[in-house]
């Protein structure tokens, strides 16, 4: 983070702390509300932590700018804030766990330092950009599986009435393609925890469908800093194409030649 001094201790500590905020909301919409009530209610309590989150960044760093997950600034000089309060709303709605909090700095395009919390689990991940990447402290690695038959990978399945039926269907002719020559596929959390465990070595791999490098750019660095690699899903860079593949050489590339085969 060449010309920027972060107190990265401190900004972790106020991710976690307005997750942990949010865990504890007794506020919940009723289960018989309809689905526009649920989100305009979700993106009310997100758009409430961000401006908490940002009012206490714009503070001590006011040279660096903002940007929400609906608005990713892909083309900016000036370094940027990133925050997602809620990734896995779903997961938070339903008393799930499994569902985070995010945060990445973006200097030149890239991101340079995130953080992805869990605040079910208490447990944070944290990459800076040649300094590797951590959970709770612990240094993190990717898998080193070569063998796509004894992989575990994680995936997406978007909701039809959030992305329409040829995305949905194509997502899952991704999960028809991959399924046949791994060993088991889970989606099972939300996508920037996914990530976090592929840079932890729980996950094998993870790819998901969509143009949504909001989602992906905290947990992708921790996936490179770990080791891996982070792409779109046909090997370009996450904020100019479409999709996002993860995990250790190997895995990905038989992963794309599944992919292309399945058209």
């Amino acid at each position: 983070m060449r010309n920027l001094t972060i107190d990265t201790t401190r900004v972790v500590e106020l991710v976690c702390n307005a997750a942990a905020r949010l865990a504890i909301l007794g506020e919940r919409p009723e289960p018989d509300q309809p689905l526009p009530t649920v989100i305009d209610w979700i993106r009310r309590i997100s758009a409430q932590a961000g401006e908490e989150l940002r009012a206490t960044l714009s503070i001590n760093y006011p040279n660096i700018g903002w940007a929400d997950e609906d608005h990713v600034i892909r083309q900016e000089e000036r370094p940027y804030w990133l925050y997602d309060p809620v990734d896995g709303a779903y997961h938070f709605i339903q008393g799930l766990p499994l569902w985070s909090s995010s945060l990445v700095l973006i200097m030149g395009g890239r991101p340079v330092f995130s953080i992805v919390h869990d605040p079910v689990l208490k447990e944070t991940f944290v990459a800076q950009q040649g300094c590797g990447a951590t959970c709770n402290g612990r240094n993190l690695a990717v898998s080193p599986k070569r063998d796509p038959g004894s992989s575990a990978l994680g995936t997406s399945i978007p909701p039809l009435a959030q992305v329409g039926r040829e995305e949905r269907d194509r997502a899952i002719a991704l999960l028809r393609a991959a399924s046949d020559n791994v060993f088991v596929i889970r989606p099972m959390a939300a996508a920037s925890l996914q990530l976090a465990y592929v840079a932890a070595g729980r996950l094998d791999g993870f790819w998901e469908t969509g143009n949504d490098p909001g989602d992906w750019l905290a947990g992708s660095l921790l996936v490179t800093e770990a080791g891996g690699q982070a792409t779109t899903l046909a090997g370009g860079e996450i904020a100019t194409g479409d999709g996002i593949l993860t995990g250790n050489r190997a895995i990905c590339d038989h992963l794309q030649r599944a992919f292309r085969n399945c058209g």
